[in-house]
């Protein structure tokens, strides 16, 4: 696509383009260079554009672009708190570890044998409620039930100091 045909429909669709990315975006200089970015890849590219969908072509060519940076962002910051929580603290996990040894023996010594084999499906064993059932032979409202009150009566007593 020549030069000045690029000139011509970015002064005929630029406002149009840049509203459409900064509702997406909600940034003003993102925006701009996503604007930016679809007018370059036009004066690079051999694409043709007809005169009656020229308008279309470059809303959804912004809002993709939109889209892949919001996608590309979301990853960078996923990592980011993946790897800034991995360099915080290292021994998180053992505080955890220990909590998870103080909950278990919670557990042993206020639950019936049952609620204990129920617990233990639930939240050691990671099971849902219908393999819990199937596993069990319980109906789902009864297994329900017993991890409400499982769940009761440890809170109850999770935060109660030892003696």
């Amino acid at each position: 696509m020549d030069r000045q045909h690029v000139e011509q429909l970015f002064r005929q669709h630029y406002r149009r383009m840049y509203s459409v990315a900064c509702s997406l975006l909600y940034d003003g200089q993102e925006s701009e260079d996503v604007v930016s970015e679809v007018f370059a890849h036009l004066l690079e590219s051999n694409t043709e554009l007809l005169p009656a969908s020229a308008e279309g072509y470059l809303m959804v060519a912004v809002r993709n672009r939109c889209l892949k940076r919001l996608r590309d962002k979301s990853n960078r910051e996923r990592i980011l708190r993946l790897y800034t929580d991995e360099l915080h603290d290292g021994d998180d996990w053992l505080d955890d570890e220990r909590r998870l040894k103080q909950l278990r023996q919670l557990a042993h010594t206020l639950l019936s044998p049952q609620e204990l084999h129920l617990f233990t499906l639930r939240f050691l064993d990671g099971k849902d409620y219908r393999a819990i059932c199937a596993e069990t032979g319980t109906s789902r409202i009864a297994v329900w039930k017993h991890l409400s009150h499982i769940v009761k009566v440890l809170k109850e007593n999770i935060n109660t100091p030892e003696p």
